[in-house]
């Protein structure tokens, strides 16, 4: 996973974007406020670990990060002018349904959603809540 200085996992703008115009072009509206959308790059959200063993050597880990299915993530948006939350909660639920966001992309099916709340909310300023871990292993 992709992080910031600070080690909290972030997620690129333009993988959003590109989510986003996809969205809009299934519901055939929004097109000309997807590049006003303004997604922030943190992503709150409890993050796991996962050791998978590659090849016969005894030795031959490596650790995959990711969001659990069932997770709960939260992500900040600043929206455009004339956008309202019911709009933007349209395109992000076709976002999360049909298209996702992730760092693997969408093709192999990474990334997918289902929105439980868009809500006007302020900067978020709480570091506790960031980047929490929890540890797992599996031997493929």
């Amino acid at each position: 996973m992709q992080r910031d200085t600070d080690g909290n996992v972030i997620f690129m703008p333009t993988w959003w974007r590109s989510a986003f115009l996809q969205a809009a072009q299934s519901l055939n509206k929004y097109h000309d406020k997807i590049k006003q959308i303004r997604a922030s790059l943190r992503v709150y959200g409890t993050l796991s670990r996962i050791k998978r063993r590659y090849g016969g050597a005894a030795h031959a880990y490596k650790i995959h990060e990711g969001y659990d299915v069932g997770a709960e993530l939260e992500v900040n948006f600043l929206l455009p002018v004339g956008m309202t939350m019911e709009e933007f909660g349209e395109l992000l639920e076709v976002t999360g349904e049909y298209v996702g966001v992730s760092p693997y992309g969408w093709a192999d099916g990474y990334g997918h959603f289902d929105v439980l709340e868009v809500r006007r909310g302020g900067h978020r300023r709480d570091k506790e809540v960031g980047q929490r871990t929890a540890d797992s292993t599996s031997a493929d």
